[in-house]
């Protein structure tokens, strides 16, 4: 009795409708009406390619890095690699006749790049769907969302780091950074225009020793000035073909080594989502953002080893230190009072978060000597005690931009974008709400194939800034 003979008793009636209710959430059928799908079929997401093209094309001047990095597929969430550092020891090859030959080794990195889910949840009304609208209500909600998508990946490409938001990816400043011996030029608050252009031809020299030959530079677009400034006497004007308009761009700049560094383009110059080193506030959602650190306790030290507090540094400076995680950053926790620094000597911060909430990095703000208001000076892992502790030996000068310089090839692309899953839609199934929510998604990750063919000029001092 039961189940498998067909006898009609309450439980075979109640094991029946069971069935029938499993076998209606895994149905997916062939239907092909959207508004249409039931069950499984409604969870069956959309592939947005060719919209996200046209949107990245639309948005070329916003999204300018991620409208030309070539996108590599793959398959799972942890993508690993071997890459060549070194191709062995080259010196001492030579033998006498008949002499035995050296053993030389290729030396190889294991390196893995991790997956990261960019996502938006978007929504639309059940009477909006039904109103003559100028544009499909559902379609503009789908290009909006991938327009959202877009940006957040393009701010990532250039500020995302893992180590202070896990659910980022390492962009382009954080990927150079933690490499073995990146290429690092500080200018020390010095601007662009005082250093002119032997800057280039030493950030080329150094990437070109590594092997690199740099293409391209990208920059906050509050630099731009200072650098078009470096070459208006090499300007030249061209009538235009079409309407004979004057037309003018920024040259290609042939350096000492040879290495041609373009400055504008659409995959090169100014971006609107590299940013600057400025004033910090309070943003996010409100009740998922972390909350300010409870306490920040300033110790200076008269002498430190690697200090870079010269004579001119000398005096008091002020501390204000913000939580951040994946949601938002917090409202900012000031210091109890300004530290006095004498040369050669250093500040420690000891910050007490509030991990009420999650705290995953935090954000230190400082004046410049003598000064009332804060800008961020570095940004920093919260680590699992207590407190956490960072040691300021002015490495990191608040108040500052700093500039890309990228090898584009090198026998193979030096840069791409590993992509598990494209721009899509996921369909979300309606509850008890006449409207149809979706996500929109992106599965990727940037992977920087040779941290040492690039290279980061840093503390550089801009109009606004410090």
């Amino acid at each position: 009795m039961g189940f498998f003979d067909g006898a009609s008793t309450q439980n075979n009636a109640i094991e029946k409708q069971q069935v029938e209710s499993l076998s209606k959430a895994l149905f997916a059928g062939y239907g092909t009406d959207s508004a249409t799908f039931v069950n499984g079929r409604a969870m069956i997401p959309e592939n947005l390619e060719a919209t996200t093209i046209n949107v990245i094309a639309a948005m070329k001047d916003d999204c300018k890095v991620l409208n030309s990095l070539k996108t590599v597929n793959v398959k799972s969430t942890v993508h690993e690699k071997n890459r060549r550092t070194s191709h062995g020891d080259w010196r001492f090859l030579t033998v006498p006749e008949g002499g035995a030959s050296v053993m030389t080794d290729q030396e190889l990195e294991r390196v893995i790049y991790l997956q990261k889910f960019i996502q938006t949840k978007r929504a639309i009304t059940l009477q909006m769907e039904k109103v003559d609208t100028f544009e499909p209500a559902y379609a503009t909600e789908k290009i909006a969302g991938v327009e959202v998508v877009c940006k957040a990946t393009e701010h990532n490409i250039f500020h995302g780091d893992s180590s202070i938001i896990p659910t980022e990816f390492d962009g382009f400043l954080a990927s150079i950074r933690k490499s073995k011996d990146p290429t690092i030029i500080d200018l020390r608050g010095d601007t662009i225009g005082s250093r002119g252009e032997s800057l280039f031809d030493e950030v080329a020299r150094e990437v070109w020793e590594r092997g690199g030959d740099l293409q391209k530079t990208l920059f906050p677009s509050i630099l731009a000035r200072d650098i078009k400034d470096l070459f208006t006497d090499r300007i030249r004007y061209e009538v235009g073909t079409k309407n004979f308009s004057f037309t003018e761009a920024l040259p290609p700049y042939f350096t000492a080594i040879g290495s041609n560094i373009k400055f504008t383009g659409d995959a090169a110059g100014p971006d609107k989502f590299y940013r600057v080193k400025g004033l910090v506030e309070a943003a996010g959602d409100a009740i998922e953002r972390p909350l300010a650190p409870t306490s920040v306790a300033l110790t200076p030290k008269a002498s430190a080893a690697g200090s870079k507090f010269l004579a001119a540094d000398a005096g008091d400076y002020k501390y204000v230190v913000h939580s951040v995680n994946a949601k938002g950053i917090s409202e900012g926790k000031n210091a109890a009072a300004a530290a006095t620094v004498a040369a050669g000597g250093s500040v420690s911060i000891t910050i007490t978060p509030d991990k009420s909430r999650p705290v995953t990095g935090l954000i230190i703000c400082r004046s410049k000597v003598d000064g009332d208001d804060v800008m961020e000076m570095v940004q920093i892992p919260c680590g699992p005690d207590a407190t956490t502790v960072h040691v300021d030996l002015n490495k990191d000068l608040p108040g500052t931009a700093s500039m890309l310089f990228l090898t584009e090839t090198k026998i193979r692309p030096v840069y791409e974008l590993g992509q598990l899953l494209p721009v899509s839609t996921y369909p979300l199934y309606p509850t008890d709400r006449a409207e149809t929510p979706f996500l929109v998604i992106f599965f990727s990750a940037l992977e920087v194939n040779a941290p040492e063919f690039c290279a980061i000029v840093d503390n550089i001092k801009y109009q606004g800034g410090f």
